[in-house]
């Protein structure tokens, strides 16, 4: 019962988070780019790539320590703040749109965000692993 309590406040916050990455970094990168690379959508891809990076650090903490509060916060962590941080489906609602606009632009965000994100996540299961 304390993990779905922990999850659902978790998700709150990861929510929050997201929303708050997202007013940040939408302003700052409009205000950089010019040209088609403005239509990238920079603060999700930072969003889900900061968010496998630490679901990797989360999950190989995990794996390494085996008592049930390593568990319970992999839970936590992972499912709560991350689930609601990060999202797949706002990846392919900006993959749509820019797909009718610039088709360079969107093989980049969906190649540039897969690659990037296994890259990060492996980096985190082992950073994680180490702790």
């Amino acid at each position: 019962m304390w993990v779905g309590i922990g999850v659902f406040l978790a998700g709150g916050l990861g929510a929050l988070s997201r929303a708050g990455v997202d007013a940040l970094v939408k302003p700052w990168w409009s205000a950089r780019v010019n040209g088609p690379s403005k239509a990238f959508p920079a603060s999700t891809f930072l969003i889900n790539v900061s968010g496998a990076f630490v679901l990797g650090i989360v999950t190989g903490y995990a794996v390494e320590h085996t008592a049930a509060g390593a568990q319970d916060f992999a839970t936590i962590v992972g499912v709560g703040f991350l689930g609601a941080y990060t999202t797949f489906s706002t990846e392919e609602w900006h993959s749509l749109g820019l797909l009718r606009k610039n088709a360079a632009v969107e093989a980049f965000n969906v190649l540039g965000s897969l690659c990037a994100s296994l890259v990060v996540a492996a980096l985190g299961l082992w950073l994680g692993g180490l702790l």
